[in-house]
C-alpha cells in the first residue's frame, strides 16, 4: 500500500507536525510506502491563474503541478493532516486543491455531468480545531466541512473517504490529552 500525506500546517512545530510524524511512523511500522508533501516547506503556491486555469482544459499543467499529480498518481491512500480554518482547509491547502486537482487528471466532463477520474483511491482526513471538539460538533459544522470536502472534492474526483479523525481543543489542552490524542492517531492509523 502507498500512502501519500499532504500536510496543509505552516509549520511542523505544531500539534499538526506532531500528528504528522506520528501518521508517518506508523504507516512505516506497518511495512506501507509513505510519501510527505509538506506544502508550507515546498512553498506551494496556492494561487490558481487565470493562465493556468485556462491551460488546464488543454491538460497542459505547471511543472510545480505536474510533480504532485505524480504522487498522487503513485498513492493508493491520500491522508490530508490539516487545521481548520475559517470552516475549512488553509489557503495553501484549498490551492493545493484548486491546482492539483484540476480538469483532465481528476475529473473530466461530459456535457455539465463530471467523470471522476482518481477511482480506485482512498483518502483519510485529520484535522484539529482550537474550538473544543464537542463545540465544533455539536454546532454542525463539523458535519457540514466533512460533507463539503467527501462531495465537492473527493467524491467529485473519485476519491472514497476512508475515515475522518479531529481533534479539538489543541491550543488549550493538555499534554495529556494531546497525548492521549496522538494515541488516538494511531489507532486511526492502524485501521486505515
Amino acid at each position: 500500500m502507498n500512502y501519500l500525506v499532504v500536510f496543509m500546517h505552516p509549520t511542523k512545530d505544531s500539534f499538526n507536525g506532531s500528528i504528522l510524524e506520528s501518521v508517518v511512523a506508523t504507516i512505516k511500522d506497518k511495512k506501507a510506502e509513505v510519501r510527505i508533501r509538506n506544502l508550507a516547506e515546498q512553498s506551494f503556491h496556492p494561487h490558481l491563474s487565470r493562465e493556468e486555469y485556462e491551460e488546464s482544459y488543454q491538460r497542459y499543467y505547471k511543472t510545480d503541478v505536474v510533480k504532485e499529480q505524480d504522487f498522487i498518481k503513485w498513492a493508493d491512500h491520500i491522508i490530508f493532516i490539516f487545521p481548520v480554518w475559517w470552516g475549512g482547509f488553509p489557503a495553501i491547502g484549498k490551492g493545493f486543491i484548486d491546482r492539483v486537482f484540476s480538469f483532465g487528471f481528476a475529473y473530466e466532463l461530459e456535457g455539465e455531468n463530471p467523470i471522476p477520474k482518481l477511482v480506485c483511491k482512498k483518502a483519510s482526513l485529520l484535522y484539529t480545531t482550537g474550538a473544543p471538539k464537542e463545540e465544533f460538533e455539536n454546532s454542525g459544522m463539523n458535519e457540514a466541512m466533512l460533507r463539503l470536502i467527501d462531495q465537492s472534492i473527493l467524491q467529485f474526483c473519485g476519491l472514497s473517504l476512508h475515515g475522518s479523525l479531529h481533534f479539538g481543543n489543541v491550543i488549550q489542552g493538555t499534554d495529556l490529552e494531546r497525548k492521549n490524542m496522538l494515541i488516538d492517531t494511531i489507532d486511526f492509523i492502524n485501521t486505515i
